[in-house]
């Protein structure tokens, strides 16, 4: 009995490491772009950004809109889109779909403490479930909505103020 017990421990943990060989989802959504990388999206053209992004996720494309959808674990995703407008990118949004509060809450942290931890944004303003930050500069704006993270979504908005 004691050898199943120890067999099926050994099982559980060699499981456990090799599916966590990916890293977390938000080490996952940094491989594909940063965070701050898609704060420095802001003002690029359409063409910039299409190229700065993996082709292949591309699930919605217009004159003034970009959307890529990636694919996190089993049945999770994210979205990340982008607006235009004669100047360049002026939005970029990166909206979760999880199945775990767990991850939500983890991938929630990780982006607050991005910006909290950059000396041009420092703390944000908790309004309601939305944190907000505004770049010191003033040419920047973030949101960061996480009102429904009970059912797997965080709504990230990076404004270009200009």
């Amino acid at each position: 009995m004691k050898k199943n017990i120890g067999l099926s421990y050994s099982i559980l943990l060699l499981l456990m490491i090799s599916c966590s060989g990916n890293g977390s989802y938000f080490e996952q959504m940094s491989k594909i772009k940063t965070i701050q990388e898609r704060v420095s999206d802001l003002n690029k053209t359409l063409t910039e950004i299409r190229k700065s992004e993996k082709k292949s996720f591309l699930v919605k494309e217009d004159e003034n809109y970009l959307e890529f959808e990636y694919p996190l674990g089993d049945n999770d995703s994210f979205k990340a889109t982008y607006l235009f407008d004669d100047a360049g990118c002026y939005e970029v949004g990166l909206d979760t779909y999880f199945a775990s509060e767990e991850n939500t809450k983890l991938v929630l942290d990780e982006i607050k403490a991005v910006f909290q931890n950059n000396p041009n944004f420092g703390s944000p303003k908790d309004n309601d479930n939305l944190y907000e930050w505004s770049r010191k500069d003033g040419l920047v704006s973030v949101e960061l909505d996480y009102q429904n993270t009970s059912k797997g979504m965080l709504v990230l908005t990076i404004f270009a103020n200009q």
